[in-house]
């Protein structure tokens, strides 16, 4: 992972892998001779409901979370000299912020209590998944290069921004597959690279209904699928020419097509192959609040079962500014 010089670990104390998704930042900064610098976000109450009372709690509170933090970045690595800093405010605002004022690479947050039956990841999560300019590495404790299953799931139809949208899609395909290629380059981890596809207007158009035969629906579905194949094909040639033959040589690698919805198949994908790790594509789309990548991949993110390592396109602008 050598682009993930400068990362920042978002503690989150309501997760039980805190010291080891510490751990995965600290090693990935060690690969690339890179730094992590920790915060802790408190999300503090209304003023309406100040006190004196209030203020004394917030006082003592804010001091024991500066004591947990550099306690955690002492026991994380006793020799060096993290960076620790408590914030206040709305928890993905001030960690956005934090991304905007340093330039980060990388966030990276352990993933905690959603506080909501059946899913993993909380408010805080998707916030930072919707929002956040770099990459976002929701992880369940897993140490570097003990991933066993890595997924990247792929998109020939990523929505547009900025830009055209081939240019987008390929931008987007890129940096995953660059991602999921370094990670499994050692050999330990299998990559799979999984791709969805539908036939167009059969959703909305029965044969019935088109009099159409089945023999030409058949015939073509069949040419929607082979688009799909080729281009996943050609999609893996231009990766291994991304990463070059010494990063492609040791990856162990399937590829996964499936017809659907990806907001079904992926998470189809990620029971079946036992998935660690899944590697998207997000991107939050102006003027509609609360979509990534349409309902697509807000579906997928609300039945993962694994760490999430999510990527916007070059040029991203994040809703959150430094002056708000």
């Amino acid at each position: 992972m050598r682009r993930f010089k400068k990362i920042l670990y978002v503690h989150d104390e309501s997760s039980e892998v805190a010291e080891e998704t510490l751990g995965l930042a600290l090693e990935l900064a060690n690969q690339n001779g890179g730094q992590v610098d920790l915060i802790t976000v408190l999300e503090t109450p209304p003023a309406v409901f100040a006190s004196n009372i209030s203020v004394l709690l917030r006082s003592r509170w804010f001091k024991e979370s500066e004591a947990t933090l550099k306690q955690l970045a002492q026991t994380a690595n006793p020799d060096g000299n993290l960076k620790t800093k408590v914030l206040e405010g709305r928890p993905h605002i001030q960690t956005i912020r934090e991304v905007l004022r340093n330039d980060y690479d990388l966030v990276i947050k352990p993933i905690g209590s959603s506080g909501i039956l059946d899913k993993l990841l909380g408010r805080f999560d998707m916030r930072l998944l919707r929002n956040c300019p770099c990459p976002v590495w929701l992880s369940k404790g897993e140490a570097f290069g003990a991933f066993d299953q890595v997924l990247a799931a792929v998109d020939a139809e990523f929505e547009a921004y900025g830009g055209g949208k081939a240019d987008t899609e390929e931008a987007l395909n890129r940096q995953i597959l660059e991602m999921a290629f370094s990670l499994c380059g050692d050999g330990k981890a299998w990559l799979h690279v999984g791709h969805a596809w539908y036939a167009p207007f059969l959703s909305m158009y029965s044969r019935a209904r088109a009099n159409i035969p089945k023999k030409e629906i058949d015939a073509y579905v069949h040419t929607i699928e082979l688009e799909h194949k080729n281009w996943l094909k050609r999609l893996i040639k231009r990766a291994t020419q991304w990463v070059g033959k010494e990063g492609a040589a040791n990856v162990k690698l399937s590829t996964h097509l499936r017809q659907g919805d990806a907001g079904t198949e992926i998470p189809k994908l990620i029971s079946e192959f036992k998935i660690d790790l899944l590697i998207m594509g997000t991107v939050a789309r102006t003027g509609i609040s609360g979509l990534v990548i349409g309902n697509t991949a807000e579906t997928i993110l609300d039945q993962v079962t694994c760490s999430v390592l999510a990527v916007k396109p070059a040029g991203f602008v994040s809703n959150v500014t430094l002056n708000d």
